[in-house]
């Protein structure tokens, strides 16, 4: 397996691609401000705290993680399902935190299988919040992260 950062040039390449790949294999848990954001997402220089990564296995895509602003505005991940029982979630949310050194979500507390990849790469859920669709959602932080840099303006769940 090896693991690859995207480069703008790549982005303008590939982005149909991805966006295919997310839409097919994520899900239906990537939500359409994410798919919009990837869709608009400036061919040119990436923002610090943006990153693109993907894994290929056997000259494919096995898997997707993406972040905006260290995740604070997106973050999500997409894994092929016939690799998703050879770490490749767990490799490509590693390779993010050594790269950007801290990142954030959030993740639907009815998504256990991605609450169990952030806990075994060691993120921390620091929030309960509702979420985009609705739904409870958890605040995660990995690396080097700090829960004042996320803003306090979700609505906060009682627990």
């Amino acid at each position: 397996m090896k693991i690859r950062n995207l480069t703008p040039t790549d982005l303008t390449r590939f982005r149909k691609s991805l966006i295919q790949f997310v839409t097919k294999h994520g899900d239906q848990r990537i939500t359409a401000k994410a798919l919009r954001w990837l869709a608009q997402l400036p061919a040119e220089e990436f923002a610090p705290g943006t990153l693109l990564t993907v894994m290929i296995y056997e000259n494919k895509l096995a898997g997707f993680i993406a972040f905006a602003d260290y995740g604070q505005t997106e973050s999500f991940i997409v894994v092929h399902p016939t690799v998703r029982e050879r770490n490749v979630g767990e490799h490509l949310v590693r390779h993010s935190m050594t790269e950007l050194g801290r990142v954030y979500t959030r993740v639907s507390i009815d998504n256990i299988p991605s609450l169990k990849l952030c806990f075994r790469c060691g993120l921390q859920a620091f929030r309960l919040i509702k979420g985009p669709t609705g739904k409870p959602t958890f605040w995660l932080g990995g690396g080097d992260w700090k829960e004042e840099e996320i803003p306090q303006e979700e609505e906060f769940l009682q627990i």
